[in-house]
């Protein structure tokens, strides 16, 4: 799939903007271009916030890059993504998994204890792997991804930033699957968290696929050549 410099710098806003929001970052769309398009921080803010979005103008080129090398997904890669997205914006070190249990609030099950969260990592991927080998269309390759994205957030391998990457492994793994990526939009936070919440892997599926559609048109659409 070739994606044009002025797509992949949209989606590079827009999953800084986005999946940051999500996480309680207050920077508005615009805010987040004009650091990342224009250079230029339009006004006195929080550093951890800054950061949080600025780390995108340095994950964009790594996608780009393993997408294009075609780099399978590894406890490797995944690291590598949390050391990027998380950059200066969290107090335990970016890259390296938890090494004390960690909770969700609300949750009615426990994350993988630190222990086990490499091999329950090595699992989820080949079990990724193995769900999109058997899947003979879009949909389905989508329920896979719908199905292990709530696996992952089960694991929270992560002291902190669990949510970022866990989405950006959705984005990584469609261009991966050569479809376009599934960025969630903020203003539709409560239903992805309610499916999170629910396990409802049907409906995340059918929302996931009303993003995809969407992010195919605007690639078609407004950022062609």
């Amino acid at each position: 799939m070739e994606l044009s410099e002025k797509y992949l710098d949209d989606l590079m806003v827009r999953m800084a903007h986005h999946s940051t929001a999500i996480e309680g970052n207050t920077l508005t769309l615009g805010e987040t271009k004009s650091i990342l398009i224009d250079g230029y921080v339009p006004r006195p803010m929080n550093m951890r916030e800054l950061y949080e979005v600025v780390n995108y103008k340095a994950f964009i080129p790594f996608l780009t890059a393993n997408i294009g090398m075609r780099t399978p997904l590894s406890l490797n890669l995944i690291k590598s993504i949390h050391a990027i997205l998380c950059k200066d914006a969290i107090e335990s070190v970016p890259g390296e998994f938890k090494r004390i249990p960690n909770q969700i609030i609300g949750a009615n099950f426990s994350p993988t204890p630190p222990y086990l969260v490499p091999s329950a990592l090595q699992d989820w991927i080949l079990n990724l792997e193995a769900q999109l080998q058997h899947s003979d269309n879009n949909n389905l390759k989508v329920e896979a991804i719908c199905r292990q994205h709530i696996a992952f957030e089960h694991i929270h391998p992560f002291p902190d930033g669990n949510g970022r990457v866990g989405r950006a492994l959705m984005v990584y793994t469609c261009l991966f699957m050569d479809m376009p990526p599934i960025v969630i939009p903020v203003n539709r936070k409560g239903e992805y968290i309610s499916y999170l919440n629910t396990e409802d892997i049907r409906g995340f599926t059918d929302f996931a696929l009303q993003l995809q559609n969407a992010e195919s048109a605007r690639m078609r659409f407004e950022f062609t050549g």
